[in-house]
Parts: structure tokens; C-alpha cells; sequence
């Protein structure tokens, strides 16, 4: 089973769920566990700080943007906080960072600063001449 921790801080502005490894397949029960205990709360606000992932695949991607979508019915939210450029790189393709506010920092998702969030545009102007560090491992194994 992939590694995977969690710490859960309860603000005032939202609950903040820091993971730490790595959010794929196999480590994918531990974060419904997580998510569907802040999911409890009525109006759930959820922050999930992504600063210590190392990796996210699309069962990962697939668990935040289905807990996304049952905060929002449940008049809440959901939202992510300072992806690394490996994870921003696999939320774009799966298509949910235009799903799913998603910020540079903490506290632009704590204030839902709008001055905060990255877009795709963001991403495709960062990419730009630059290698994504998975990108550049893939080319010197091949």
C-alpha cells in the first residue's frame, strides 16, 4: 500500500486537510476514509493542502473531484492548495483544475482569493520551454 498521512487542522474560514506522499490507487481508501469524515459537517469547507504529495494519479484526481461535487450538493466546497508542477501537470490532464478551485497558497484558498488561483493558462505559460519534472524522468529512461 502506497504511504499516505494526513493532519487535519479545523479553522474558522475552512477544515484543512494537509496529505503527505503519495495519492494513487492504492492509497485511495485511506483518503476516502479522510474526506468522507470532514464530508459530516454541515456546509462542509474543505482545503486540501497538496504541498507534500509526491504523486497523484486518476484515482486520486477521480476521489477530490467526486468529494467535490458531494460538498457543493451539501452547500460546501472544496478546494486544493499549493499543488506541486507534477500534480498541477496531472490535474490539468484530467481536467480538474477547471473543476476545482485550485491555489498557489494557503492563504488565497483560506480567503478564496480569486487573485490566487492557478488556471490552465497559468500552467501552459509555466510549461513553456520548461520540462515538467515527470516528463524529463520518462525521457532519460526511454
Amino acid at each position: 500500500m502506497a504511504a499516505l498521512t494526513f493532519a487535519v487542522d479545523r479553522l474558522a474560514a475552512a477544515t484543512v486537510l494537509t496529505c503527505h506522499g503519495a495519492l494513487v490507487a492504492a492509497s485511495a481508501m485511506q483518503l476516502e476514509t479522510a474526506l468522507s469524515q470532514l464530508l459530516l459537517r454541515p456546509q462542509p469547507r474543505i482545503v486540501i493542502d497538496l504541498a507534500k504529495v509526491t504523486a497523484i494519479d486518476c484515482t486520486g484526481v477521480m476521489m477530490l473531484r467526486v468529494t467535490a461535487g458531494i460538498a457543493l450538493e451539501q452547500g460546501g466546497s472544496l478546494v486544493l492548495a499549493l499543488p506541486t508542477p507534477q500534480v498541477v501537470h496531472t490535474l490539468r490532464e484530467g481536467g480538474t483544475l477547471s473543476t476545482i478551485e485550485t491555489y498557489r497558497s494557503l492563504e488565497s484558498a483560506l480567503a478564496a482569493d480569486p487573485q490566487g488561483l492557478i488556471t490552465d493558462a497559468d500552467v501552459a505559460a509555466q510549461s513553456t520551454g520548461t520540462q515538467w519534472p515527470m516528463n524529463a524522468d520518462r525521457r532519460r529512461s526511454a
